[in-house]
């Protein structure tokens, strides 16, 4: 599992009154390990660091362990009893002042005041002498830095960054807490060897695989450095593991085993250096036990490690040429949407000059009727002649019948011209010709707006893909070279291949290929790239078009979803009005897409699966949900003349961290059931179809394990939604198919207005 899912995992699991407790002997444990670090073969500082660090509610546990452990282990040493007692009284009493409490320099303050203050009553008793004024400031500021380290580190450990995304300060304070655990453990024994000791050889190990000889060099300088230290007699660990992680990382393609054999030379050769025989064969005990250890380690354990190593392949080119991209499609988009504001100003000047009114049809009668007639001047040049003014008394018929007769003109009209029915033949002709322009202009005036919002829609795809890139910080392309070998090894066609980390630390894996013949086994290409990137990944998700195949994998995520769906069609029809489907997209998103189709039937079928599968396929395509919509409307608006809606219900949750977006453009109610309280996802909105410019009403929740999503289609409620979500807040730990089935069935049972529709209810369950 990666470092993702385990930390996210861990926060989730520890939710409640038991997670608190879990906290609690947590903390009291590690209180008993800190106290029994050693440094110089004297010194024990740790516990006091402890108590000074972790969070205030946990304290008191750790001083308790803290203080058992000071009396444990034969050491029996009162002072630092004391001293530990002193901080949690410090702590305890400046509790309430929050602006104290989040300085950083506050937990040293806590830990070397009273570190300080005991050493001097020590001295006071035994004397002043140089050394060990010396001695015992060195142990107060080692105790004062211990106490930074491991309050910064609960802290990062309690945030929301993975282990990708720490920065090397972060990760430095992460190691060092770390090796005070290893310098606790290394005074405990099996027999004569040192648990702490074969930890460390492990340690080492696991940071030269993932790290090469740079990590073995680093956690070899690290964990020799720290053992060395804890005794005179050990000194030698620090050229020994620093020499064993190099060899080790030199040699790690060639696998664990051989690693570990060449980590046990290594170390042992230098470790030739001590005066004491005996201890170098203790050394190599350990170190053969530790090479053993992880020689049997299954292989994708620690495969989240590989993300500290990762981030430092940044290449500056591939930096530049990413930033170059990211502008470049962020011009585009705003280039092209400011097309879609020129077209639609252009369309409005040119409307107001060429689209046909009814006094254009009016003068061009007149022209036509009165342009050989000799009444001409006196009809409409004569003071009290006509004007347009007179037809206006046959719009309404004319509007109303299509056409009109010489009757229909008013008594002046009748009176002045005496060509009634030939002015009336010509108005009917032109007017047919007006109501053709008028159709003609509705239908180019809806292919314009759909034209000119896909020039938007354009705009906005480049604008997320720009945004997604921006999203990623690294690019891995020597890691991608690896897999588009093993691809080829695995008999398929790679064409091109990516290995990215987002700002969060995780990597996603996208590949083209040809379309192969052999069918592509999720499974085996998940595990082979798996064993590729250091990484554990989810199954791929796998896109077909035009003769290629679009792979992408991202790491094992911290959830899952139970999902389960229940339909039922119409007067028992063969064709149902609503159509949905549900994937992961390859991105750690589970994406579910219910959409129901006007009315019933073959037609409401075709717009209900019209618009789930271009919706779907845009999506799996990589591209967002509110671009995907305009496509999808422009798709129904011009697929036909006439008229086709379709709502879309989307919700898409991020198995990552159980972040829920809730996208509805018309569609009916949904109801989420979150920590056994009920909530209803309601927001008014157009279906697709009717108008050019379409946009969701979306919503956000946080879920978490064990919560329960409901999407339903607008046949299941038409008796009211009280009695759902009643079923659904009173549904016990059963399967997610017997809660849809059920809703389906009391849904059909419950109406009784001898009418029938299709009915849709689809339930999920994070687990």
């Amino acid at each position: 599992m990666n470092m993702t899912a385990i930390m996210s995992g861990s926060k989730k699991a520890l939710n409640g009154s038991t997670g608190k407790i879990l906290f609690h002997v947590f903390y009291f444990g590690f209180g008993i390990i800190s106290a029994n670090a050693t440094v110089f073969g004297e010194f024990s500082p740790f516990g006091m660091s402890a108590a000074a660090a972790v969070p205030f509610p946990n304290a008191v546990f750790s001083a308790i362990g803290s203080v058992i452990g000071y009396m444990m282990f034969g050491k029996r040493n009162f002072r630092y009893a004391a001293a530990v007692i002193a901080v949690l009284a410090i702590r305890w009493t400046l509790k309430d002042i929050k602006k104290i409490n989040r300085l950083s320099i506050y937990p040293i303050l806590v830990c070397a005041l009273p570190t300080f203050a005991t050493a001097v009553s020590v001295m006071s008793v035994n004397g002043f002498t140089a050394e060990r004024v010396v001695s015992y400031t060195l142990e107060t500021m080692l105790a004062g830095a211990a106490a930074y380290f491991i309050s910064r580190t609960v802290i990062i450990l309690n945030g929301t960054k993975t282990i990708g995304m720490l920065l090397p300060q972060e990760t430095v304070c992460i190691i060092l807490t770390g090796c005070i655990g290893i310098l606790a453990l290394s005074t405990l024994n099996i027999g004569s060897l040192s648990i702490g000791r074969i930890f460390a050889g492990i340690c080492i190990l696991i940071a030269a695989h993932y790290g090469g000889v740079a990590g073995g060099c680093i956690s070899g300088i690290s964990m020799g450095i720290v053992l060395g230290i804890s005794s005179a007699e050990y000194y030698f660990l620090g050229t020994a593991y620093t020499f064993g992680g190099l060899m080790a990382g030199l040699f790690t393609p060639m696998g664990n085993i051989v690693s570990s054999f060449i980590f046990l030379i290594g170390s042992g050769i230098a470790s030739l250096q001590a005066q004491d025989l005996k201890t170098v064969i203790q050394i190599m005990y350990e170190t053969a036990i530790s090479g053993f250890i992880f020689a049997v380690m299954p292989k994708n354990t620690f495969n989240f490690i590989s993300a500290v190593f990762a981030l430092n392949k940044t290449d500056k080119n591939c930096e530049g040429l990413r930033r170059s991209v990211i502008m470049r499609l962020d011009f585009a988009s705003k280039a092209l949407s400011g097309v879609s504001e020129d077209v639609e100003k252009v369309s409005e000047k040119l409307s107001k000059i060429v689209t046909p009114t009814l006094e254009s049809v009016y003068q061009k009668s007149i022209e036509k009727t009165c342009t050989r007639c000799g009444m001409r001047v006196f009809c409409w040049e004569h003071k009290n002649g006509l004007s347009l003014d007179d037809f206006d008394g046959i719009n309404e018929k004319l509007r109303k019948n299509g056409e009109i007769q010489s009757a229909d003109f008013n008594e002046k009209f009748k009176k002045i011209c005496c060509r009634t029915e030939e002015m009336a033949n010509s108005v009917n002709q032109f007017y047919k010709s007006y109501l053709s322009s008028e159709t003609a202009a509705k239908r180019i005036d809806e292919i314009r707006n759909v034209v000119a919002g896909q020039f938007c829609g354009l705009g906005d795809i480049l604008g997320e893909m720009a945004d997604e890139y921006e999203n990623y910080e690294v690019f891995d392309n020597p890691l991608a070279e690896k897999v588009i070998v093993k691809l080829k090894e695995l008999e398929f066609m790679p064409i091109d291949a990516n290995c990215r980390i987002d700002h969060m630390g995780r990597m996603t894996v996208e590949t083209e290929i040809l379309d192969s013949k052999n069918k592509i086994k999720k499974s085996l290409i998940m595990h082979e790239l798996s064993k590729v990137c250091g990484r554990t990944f989810d199954m791929p998700n796998i896109t077909t078009a035009f003769g290629r195949c679009r792979i992408i994998l991202s790491e094992r995520t911290s959830f899952e979803v139970e999902i389960a769906a229940s339909q039922h069609v119409s007067s028992s029809g063969q064709l149902c009005g609503d159509h949905f489907t549900y994937f992961n997209d390859g991105m750690g998103r589970m994406i579910t897409i219910l959409s129901d189709g006007m009315g019933t039937g073959g037609r409401a079928a075709v717009d209900g699966g019209m618009a789930v599968s271009i919706m779907s396929k845009l999506v799996k395509a990589g591209l967002g949900f509110d671009c995907s919509l305009k496509v999808v409307n422009a798709a129904l608006m011009v697929k036909s003349e006439d008229e086709s809606l379709a709502t879309l219900d989307i919700t898409s949750i991020d198995l990552y961290n159980g972040a829920t977006n809730f996208f509805k453009a018309g569609a009916a109610v949904s109801f989420i059931k979150k920590s056994n309280r009920m909530y209803k996802v309601e927001t008014p909105s157009l279906p697709l179809g009717i108008l050019p410019d379409v946009e969701f009403t979306r919503t956000e929740d946080d879920l978490h394990s064990g919560d329960i999503i409901v999407m339903l289609s607008d046949g299941a409620l038409y008796t009211g939604d009280d009695w759902i979500e009643h079923t659904i807040s009173a549904w016990e730990d059963k399967p997610m198919q017997e809660l849809a089935d059920f809703i389906n069935d009391e849904a059909v049972s419950r109406r009784n207005d001898g009418h029938d529709d299709d009915i849709t209810v689809i339930a999920m369950k994070i687990a």
